[in-house]
């Protein structure tokens, strides 16, 4: 049984805090880009991608944030007759939109594939992860139409104040158990929208990525390999490999969970005991995969990336 992971845990470096997803006045944001980066950085961020809808946001200055550069990106017709938001990141170009169309393709938004759009992201150098699968109605056969995004959004701040549809972990599982190596992000998508009976999406949620410095392309190389953990809430402190076991350690939580492929993996709860820290998960060698998955009291989660077997 071989298994392959990249271990943020067992690697040297600092664990940086950031979100990809985020939007100011540029597009449907309540406040400016330089207040929303403000705003970040008061909260505790190192890193940011400012992702305003079909334009690319730039801030000038030093604002002790690193800003990586990003767009949400509408394209195609799902088979629910909605549209593929993807959110691109580390652009080096924008995308430019002039009305309803993407210039550089020379098309309509809609008629563009979402590959089409993967592929020039990609051809620049950039990464794409699909955006809110749920709150966007897709499909398996959407999720599977196209190739090459890095991840998914298994977790959206503003998905979850505004129509409850935050949580995109389903989908995610059904990729990795079709052998697709994606990862799993906690984004805000914030907007910084609420009202009195709806909290602020901004600064809810985050990725901790382990990077030899805080540098645009230290990041990125880490976030391309896998190597950060996703979390609205508790905090992973560590993932080892003992021969046939996967150990977890965390912050205080009220579920350990070893998310594996059809009948496998295990879910660990403290009950009326005191709350968890740690788990242990025997590995059989049939599970494909397995991803770890904790939520405390308040029903907050975290996500590690996903360990594959072969």
């Amino acid at each position: 049984m071989e298994i392959k992971f990249n271990n943020p845990f067992g690697v040297e470096g600092n664990w940086f805090k950031g979100n990809l997803h985020t939007h100011t006045k540029n597009s449907d944001g309540t406040l400016p880009p330089e207040d929303t980066v403000a705003q970040y950085k008061e909260a505790g961020y190192h890193f940011l991608a400012l992702t305003d809808h079909c334009k690319l946001t730039k801030v000038e200055g030093n604002h002790g944030v690193l800003l990586i550069p990003g767009e949400e990106l509408h394209c195609g017709i799902t088979e629910a007759k909605t549209n593929f938001h993807l959110l691109g990141f580390d652009l080096k170009q924008e995308i430019v939109y002039s009305g309803d169309e993407v210039v550089v393709l020379k098309k309509k938004w809609w008629e563009v594939h979402p590959q089409e759009m993967i592929d020039l992201v990609k051809s620049q150098g950039g990464e794409i992860n699909l955006a809110h699968p749920y709150w966007s109605a897709l499909t398996t056969n959407d999720i599977f139409s196209c190739k090459g995004y890095i991840g998914t959004e298994v977790f959206n701040t503003s998905c979850h104040p505004s129509v409850d549809k935050a949580y995109s972990m389903t989908y995610w599982d059904n990729m990795l158990a079709a052998g697709r190596n994606v990862y799993g992000f906690a984004v805000d998508d914030a907007h910084n929208h609420f009202n009195d009976h709806r909290w602020n999406d901004a600064c809810g949620s985050w990725i901790m990525v382990k990077s030899k410095k805080l540098a645009l392309r230290d990041i990125m190389d880490s976030i391309k390999k896998g190597l950060f953990y996703a979390s609205w809430g508790p905090e992973i402190k560590d993932v080892k490999i003992n021969g046939n076991s996967l150990y977890v350690a965390t912050s205080l939580v009220k579920t350990i969970s070893f998310i594996s492929f059809n009948g496998y993996g295990e879910m660990f709860s403290a009950l009326k005991k005191e709350p968890l820290k740690e788990a242990e998960y025997k590995i059989h060698g049939k599970e494909k995969y397995i991803r770890i998955q904790c939520a405390d009291t308040q029903g907050r989660m975290a996500w590690s990336n996903a360990i594959f077997l072969e």
